[in-house]
């Protein structure tokens, strides 16, 4: 046939014997692949009847959906009559059921029908939780399972509401009764963890038009399961509440919030019931992981949900929100120490990281406990992994959300600060490493008290005010405070004495409302955007396609303010239509909605904090600072920007950067070999004298100043044990690796760095 088929060549393909229908039916209708021209060759095919769809039904069971095309169309009702044949047949083809179900969600078919509610398994196979689910379902007694699926069909039922009703709760009671709320708490609660956890069957899917096939996101949620998941977590909601639970919707909450390229957050649905079942939950865990998600997620609809959540217990209780945050933070148990057989282990917070150090029956350090151990203590391993876990994500959001308060106006009594910070289990494992302001003294702890800069014991009034020390309201103090953290070797969880101050200058004065201090840089959006909702900025990608679109703002709500920074898309679209490049321009603050606000009327502290943020999504989300722009990018048209930022003056970040290096350097084995100059660290090697931007990290050749091309994940060299007297500069312990690299530069191995070389 060609690729016209007349009416005549339709007729006689009609016309021939089910064997030979059903082979080229077989061999033409391969999902994701459809086409027009095929469309009446299939018609054709399926006309004479007689076709078994159970082939196709295999065939079907590795896509995401039907998939694109009018042949896709023709093969609904084969398809929905083929999966119900085959079940009633006894037959079971569940990754074709849940692909026919995803097919309806996604594409709304008018003649799909809604008979694969009724079929068993109730959730889709492909997701870890369920895929347990259902074998454990699978393995009751008939009676046990026809109670299960009737609970999970009654789940479903209710996918596409807010909040359940009055009359779904009433028929829940009955179905959770029938099953036992023992036996359905104790088998949710071993599914939920893996909720949210990459698929376990790999997908394909159809992406733009037929023949368009990409790989279906292992974390993005199937819409099915989600439908099945609003009601056993509403259902759960019912049942009394484990911290266990409530851990678990706090994890399933934040990978649902969380982006998947291409697709926006995984399942903004599940996030929110999470979120929801956890505010309608009076338990003091669940009240812990609605503080912790406020400064994890930022996904904005599920974000608003935590904060009417915290507000709605904060005004039971009758405080602030924050305060609400700060007494829900949990201690875990710290100091955690036990013994499972022969083996002690204790729970250490080290910087931002929860570690366990395991110790055999000879008090000897081992990196795990022996295969006994593990054997006859599972659970408690299992229990202790989840602690660790969750003292670990904890940690990062309380580091957060205490960096994001050196921008507020926030204090307290000293009582609240000690029960809240320096006396809590866990908040002390920061806040001990922090400098704080007791009416107007600094001090931090050091030893067994707090001190002041020059080593002086402090003890604060009872009724006293705190507040998280800043060094712009205090520049002279800076130098001391970094020397007694070099003295005490503390590593504060973030930049403080030597954080970066953003003072006003001429340039602003004159311009009055606005400032251009970080104007016309090139920057990659989906860097800037990731950059922007971590530090809290509200902000919508820009695309090509003439809309207006806000710029990225951050509220300043205990001064009445916001900042906005104005951005514009370059040309170089991708190929969604999402602006790949943005170029910078104005930073202004506003007071009531758009009333520009002086740069001079601005409070030091927030002017410099918002111009801090600023500078680090210019060099971090700029191209300026990536090796992988060094050829100037599209036509090469940023080639002298890029050498200009990669290469030239420091910013305030890279100065501080290039004073802790000046310290650091001669303290490593490499020190004789190096030199800090006024933006580089220079290292003698054996083939060569190379120069490190201390800014960008970026490398050149000495004396003609060729660019050396090591991207951070090539630079093999261990970053040595030694003291930082801060975490979270990254770009600090890249130049360092990479120093150290290049001084043994005789023993490098990797062939793109010796090619250069």
């Amino acid at each position: 046939m060609g690729t016209y088929d007349s009416e005549l060549d339709l007729q006689l393909l009609a016309a021939q014997p089910v064997p030979v229908r059903q082979a080229l039916f077989d061999e033409w209708t391969v999902p994701g692949q459809d086409s027009n021209q095929l469309y009446g060759r299939i018609r054709a095919l399926l006309s004479g009847g007689g076709l078994t769809g159970s082939g196709w039904l295999d065939r079907l069971g590795g896509q995401a959906w039907l998939g694109f095309g009018r042949w896709s169309r023709l093969l609904v009702t084969f398809t929905r009559e083929s999966l119900r044949t085959e079940y009633l047949a006894g037959r079971s083809h569940p990754a074709a059921l849940a692909t026919w179900r995803r097919t309806r969600i996604e594409f709304s078919f008018r003649d799909m029908g809604d008979e694969d509610a009724a079929m068993w398994p109730t959730v889709n196979v492909g997701e870890k939780w369920a895929d347990r689910a259902i074998a454990e379902i699978e393995a009751m007694s008939e009676e046990r399972r026809s109670r299960w699926q009737a609970l999970l069909s009654h789940c479903l039922l209710g996918a596409d509401k807010a909040r359940p009703t009055a009359a779904w709760q009433k028929s829940a009671r009955a179905l959770l009764d029938a099953v036992g709320v023992d036996e359905f708490t104790d088998r949710l609660d071993d599914w939920l963890p893996l909720v949210g956890l990459p698929r376990s069957l790999p997908l394909r899917m159809t992406t733009c038009c037929p023949g368009h096939i990409d790989d279906f996101p292992p974390r993005l949620a199937d819409r099915h399961n989600v439908g099945v998941l609003w009601g056993l977590l509403w259902m759960r909601a019912m049942c009394p509440p484990s911290e266990e639970t409530l851990r678990s919707l706090g994890h399933i909450a934040e990978r649902a919030a969380r982006k998947v390229p291409g697709h926006g957050p995984s399942s903004p649905k599940l996030a929110n019931v999470a979120v929801a079942v956890l505010v309608d939950t009076e338990h003091p865990a669940a009240l812990a992981q609605l503080a912790r998600l406020a400064s994890r997620l930022t996904y904005k609809s599920t974000l608003r949900i935590v904060e009417k959540g915290l507000t709605k217990h904060a005004e039971a209780l009758g405080v602030g929100r924050e305060d609400v945050e700060e007494m829900a933070l949990p201690g875990f148990g710290l100091p955690l120490a036990d013994k499972l057989g022969d083996c002690a282990y204790e729970l250490e917070v080290r910087g931002i990281d929860a570690v366990v150090v395991w110790r055999n029956a000879d008090g000897k350090v081992v990196k795990a406990p022996p295969a006994q151990v593990r054997k006859e203590h599972g659970e408690e391993l299992k229990e202790l992994k989840a602690t660790v876990t969750d003292v670990g994500v904890t940690l990062i959001a309380t580091r957060d959300r205490l960096e994001g308060l050196l921008r507020r106006d926030r204090t307290w009594t000293v009582e609240q600060w000690r029960e809240r910070f320096l006396d809590h289990p866990l908040a002390r494992t920061l806040a001990r490493r922090l400098i704080w302001s007791v009416d107007g003294v600094a001090c931090c702890w050091s030893g067994d008290a707090l001190r002041t800069a020059d080593d002086t014991v402090f003890e604060p009034t009872a009724d006293a005010t705190v507040r998280l020390w800043h060094p712009v309201d205090d520049p002279t103090s800076a130098p001391a405070w970094r020397d007694f953290l070099a003295r005490h070797a503390i590593t504060q969880p973030f930049k403080q004495a030597h954080r970066e101050q953003y003072l006003l200058t001429d340039a602003e004065r004159a311009t009055g409302t606005y400032s251009n201090r970080f104007a016309a840089h090139i920057v990659r959006q989906q860097r800037l955007n990731a950059l922007l909702s971590r530090r809290g900025w509200s902000y919508v990608q820009h695309r090509d396609n003439g809309a207006s679109y806000d710029a990225p703002w951050v509220a300043l709500a205990d001064w009445g303010l916001r900042a906005e920074l104005n951005i514009a898309g370059i040309s170089d679209a991708s190929v969604d239509g999402v602006f790949d490049t943005m170029v910078t321009d104005q930073l202004w603050f506003a007071r009531d909605g758009r009333t520009p606000v002086p740069l001079e009327e601005i409070p030091p502290v927030v002017l410099s904090e918002v111009m801090r943020d600023v500078d680090l999504f210019v060099a971090a989300a700029g191209v300026g600072n990536d090796p992988n722009w060094f050829d100037g990018g599209p036509q090469g048209r940023y080639r002298d920007y890029w050498s200009q930022n990669s290469f030239g003056d420091l910013t305030p970040t890279a100065q501080t950067r290039r004073e802790v290096l000046a310290e650091l350097i001669p303290r490593l084995a490499i020190g004789s070999r190096c030199t800090v100059t006024d933006r580089f660290l220079e290292v003698r090697g054996d083939l060569h004298t190379y120069r490190i931007h201390c800014g960008s990290g970026n490398i050149l050749i000495a004396p003609e100043d060729r660019y050396l091309c090591i991207i951070p994940d090539s630079a093999k060299a261990k970053e040595p044990e030694m003291f930082l007297p801060f975490e979270g500069d990254s770009r600090l312990a890249e130049i360092i690796s990479k120093a150290l690299l290049l001084a043994a530069d005789k023993k490098i191995k990797d062939p793109v760095i010796l090619r250069q070389l």
